[in-house]
């Protein structure tokens, strides 16, 4: 019986881990949370790579341990077989992770922040109207060279900017910019 359970804690977590890897699903826990203390400023989302209690990592660390705890049972190991599946989850739960970070540093990451906006010039690619209308600008950051369009409204609704003039940005709430 301890065959039958360790035998389809094995296959049923590495299909699912087939399914999720092959069949594109992105689905992972993930942690996004800012952290801002007098003069720290850090955000989770920046450090990357895969979360230790991720999905993806749970079904590597189910897969070593149904695989390693059927193999000390079927060939009788001298030690009792949870400790064996405990000690073979996670080894393969570290070969996971490693395999996840390598992946997760070969992306680029083409996240952009709209809070290293503030503070910078863009210029007006849609007009934007008197009275609290919305147009559109192009705002580039010259420290990364990332380039990013906001729909944009005038901080003072009594003034207009046609396209092709610089604004300065004085705020990104929601996407859109709040421009003078």
């Amino acid at each position: 019986m301890l065959l039958i359970i360790y035998a389809a804690v094995c296959v049923c977590s590495g299909a699912l881990l087939f399914l999720m890897a092959f069949l594109g699903s992105d689905y992972d826990t993930d942690v996004d949370a800012d952290i801002d203390i007098d003069g720290l400023d850090m955000d989770a989302g920046e450090f990357g790579g895969p979360g230790i209690l991720s999905i993806k990592l749970i079904m590597f660390f189910l897969i070593g341990f149904g695989l390693c705890g059927f193999m000390a049972v079927h060939f009788d190991w001298p030690v009792y077989h949870v400790v064996w599946a405990l000690g073979g989850g996670l080894i393969v739960w570290y070969i996971g992770y490693k395999l996840l970070s390598l992946l997760y540093s070969q992306q680029s990451n083409s996240q952009i922040r709209a809070r290293q906006f503030v503070g910078k010039d863009g210029r007006v690619t849609v007009p934007i109207p008197k009275g609290g209308g919305t147009g559109e600008i192009e705002a580039t950051d010259k420290e990364t060279g990332r380039s990013a369009y906001f729909s944009a409204r005038a901080k003072d609704p009594d003034k207009e900017y046609q396209r092709g003039e610089t604004v300065k940005i004085k705020s990104v709430t929601g996407g859109t910019a709040v421009v003078e």
